[in-house]
């Protein structure tokens, strides 16, 4: 499609834009709600891929897991005796650890006498430990309560406090949200950044405000050590863990020390095949983006939905303006700037919004509209084109036409075209004593002939005008050889006139004229047909009834002459004075074989198959004989008799006649 609906129908380019607006519209409103969860967790997910992530400097985490258990000389199906919580902690005071988060449940007193007390001492000691408690569901009656369980009050009344150890994760078991913990119970994370007096955490009115973790680096790759390294004197160097954040936890898979069911989740990075992240990890990356302040932020509804139909408009207009393969292209690039853009608002100012819905769900809809609308609309250009001009064209060229830009509304434009005229010799005379149905059986028959010549040369016919036919070539479809194809096809019609309709040879007379037309639609609002006008139509209308005059069946003007190749002789018969037609400028042919005189304003010549043709001598006059086609066009000669006259200057008569 050459030109698209904007250029082409305006009232059906605001119907397609209204109806594609509406569509990618609705569809991106339905993408921001629950329908489109998982729309919305993959735009929060793919930037953290594309991101240059660091390893935070500030966090390091210390795992325990059944192996490490074993070196401690602990049953593997045993919480880890708290001896050892208790060494680690004197170490990590002695190292200068900023803060100790125990992602481990200690609800329970510890069967060694004075364990819990030296570890409470420990606690106490360093000042900033963080313990974490859960929410414990009981079953009274038809009613399930959960109320929460903190840690052991001796450990309690040491620690710089305790919050909820709870990970909440999306249905696909992805952690996103940054829990800040309930309405009555702040997170473990929240209590730690408030323990490290993170500016976040100074108004209490904001702890339950909705914020997203900002992952720095797949959790795997934070700085880790284990327990039982932790514990060698010779494991670490002295002051490993100075200013560090230390997260105490089981490692991923392995389920916590207490014993309780598999503690790991997925993040962002697990869409790439990254292993899943520990729980004590969450809770470290949580403390993290309180303290450093650079958590994310979505968007919020009304600007998300402001968006998504902003993009709705734009991407809609944008693709009605194109065709189909430039349509792709445009709505790929398009759906991968806005990608990129969104991708960098993220990464660069914590800002994340559901941009998977415009670029891979509304950007696809718009384009599905755009080219089916279009496709839908050319489809029936093209049909209404194809009947339009089947009754003008062979099937062929009715197709040719249906796959053109050609346009069925009023109007024209201006184009090099060959128009040919023909009238049935004698149809009046031919009709009488005949009954009317027999007239119209033998037109048939002879309309027949006459329109296989047209057709197998590729012409259109315009019209059929009583016993007469007008065809054109050239137009509305260029052709490159539109003069040539005409005489053949008006050497057809000729050959046609040979055999016998009913009974009757009928001989068809023929004008033909290349030259400048307006080929359109023309009429008015309520009726119009394709047509030619101008004085090229003219002129072969006047070259066909020249024909009566001097005996003649086939003249063609000079123009036509030009565009033949040395396959066809052509003899000059002089020049006219046609009906309607002042004057021309045009030059003699041959060259000095005629004679100008003042008024004429047409050249006329003979066309002719026969080789050898000797009609280049003005002063030859054809007779009866083998080489010349005279003697096949007008038995008697007239040509010759009609030009032999002195000062003979005929003049064409304004109709076609009979």
């Amino acid at each position: 499609m050459a030109r698209t609906l904007f250029h082409r129908n305006r009232s059906l380019a605001w119907l397609a834009m209204l109806g594609g607006i509406a569509l990618a519209g609705a569809i991106g409103q339905l993408c921001l709600l629950p329908f489109g969860d998982g729309l919305s967790r993959l735009s929060y997910d793919l930037p953290f891929l594309f991101s240059n992530g660091h390893v935070p400097d500030d966090l390091v985490m210390v795992y325990v897991d059944a192996n490490i258990k074993a070196n401690l000389g602990q049953s593997a199906s045993e919480p880890l005796n708290r001896r050892f919580y208790t060494q680690l902690l004197e170490k990590l005071s002695r190292d200068g650890a900023r803060l100790v988060l125990f992602d481990i449940l200690f609800d329970y007193p510890d069967p060694t006498p004075g364990i819990d007390a030296a570890f409470a001492d420990a606690i106490r000691k360093h000042g900033r430990v963080v313990l974490v408690g859960n929410y414990v569901r009981q079953v009274q009656g038809d009613y399930v309560t959960s109320s929460p369980m903190p840690p052991l009050p001796v450990l309690t009344e040491a620690a710089a406090g305790w919050g909820l150890a709870q990970v909440l994760p999306d249905p696909d078991l992805t952690v996103r949200m940054l829990d800040s913990g309930t309405q009555d119970l702040p997170s473990a994370g929240w209590v730690a950044a408030t323990a490290l007096n993170a500016p976040t955490t100074r108004s209490q009115n904001s702890r339950l405000l909705a914020r997203w973790l900002n992952y720095y680096c797949p959790p795997r790759q934070f700085d880790a050590v284990n327990l039982d390294h932790a514990l060698d004197p010779g494991g670490l160097p002295a002051g490993f863990f100075r200013n560090k954040i230390v997260v105490v936890g089981g490692r991923a898979g392995e389920g916590d020390v207490a014993g309780s069911a598999r503690d790991e989740f997925a993040t962002p990075f697990s869409r790439a095949k990254s292993p899943m992240s520990a729980g004590a990890a969450v809770h470290g990356l949580t403390v993290l983006n309180l303290v450093h302040g650079d958590w994310l932020m979505r968007l919020e509804y009304p600007w998300q939905s402001l968006l998504t139909w902003s993009w709705a408009i734009l991407i809609t207009i944008a693709l009605l303006r194109f065709r189909p393969w430039q349509a792709i292209a445009v709505a790929i690039g398009a759906a991968v700037a806005f990608a990129i853009v969104a991708i960098a608002v993220q990464i660069h100012y914590r800002i994340w919004f559901a941009w998977v819905a415009p670029t891979a769900v509304q950007t696809p809809a718009a384009l599905i509209w755009a080219v089916g609308f279009q496709y839908m609309v050319e489809a029936r250009r093209r049909e209404k084109l194809r009947r339009a001009f089947a009754v003008y064209y062979s099937p062929y060229m009715a197709d040719r036409i249906a796959e053109s830009e050609f346009d069925l509304s009023l109007g024209g434009k201006e184009v090099e075209a060959t128009i040919m005229f023909t009238d049935l010799e004698g149809f009046t005379g031919i009709c009488e004593g005949l009954q009317p149905s027999e007239v119209s059986q033998l037109l048939t028959a002879y309309f027949t002939e006459t329109t296989r010549a047209i057709f197998d040369q590729d012409g259109m016919i315009i019209k059929y005008i009583g016993d007469a036919v007008m065809a054109v070539w050239g137009a509305p479809l260029a052709d490159p050889q539109p003069a040539e194809r005409a005489v053949r096809a008006a050497l057809g019609i000729r050959a046609a006139g040979l055999k016998e309709f009913r009974g009757r040879r009928l001989n068809t007379r023929i004008g033909i004229n290349t030259g400048k037309v307006l080929a359109g639609n023309l009429g008015s609002e309520f009726r119009f047909d394709y047509t030619l006008i101008g004085e090229a139509t003219n002129l072969a209308s006047r070259l066909e009834g020249l024909n009566k005059y001097l005996g003649t069946d086939l003249l063609i003007s000079e123009s036509t002459q030009r565009e033949l190749t040395d396959a066809f002789q052509c003899r000059s018969l002089g020049r006219f004075i046609v009906s309607g037609k002042r004057k021309t400028k045009c030059s003699d042919w041959p060259p000095n074989t005629v004679r100008r005189q003042p008024g004429w304003n047409c050249l006329a010549l003979l066309l002719s198959t026969l080789p050898n043709a000797n009609w280049m001598n003005p002063n030859v006059c054809c007779a009866k004989s083998s080489n010349c086609a005279a003697a096949t066009i007008a038995p008697q000669n007239s040509i010759c008799r009609k030009l032999k006259k002195p000062g003979h200057n005929p003049q064409s008569n304004p109709g076609r006649g009979s």
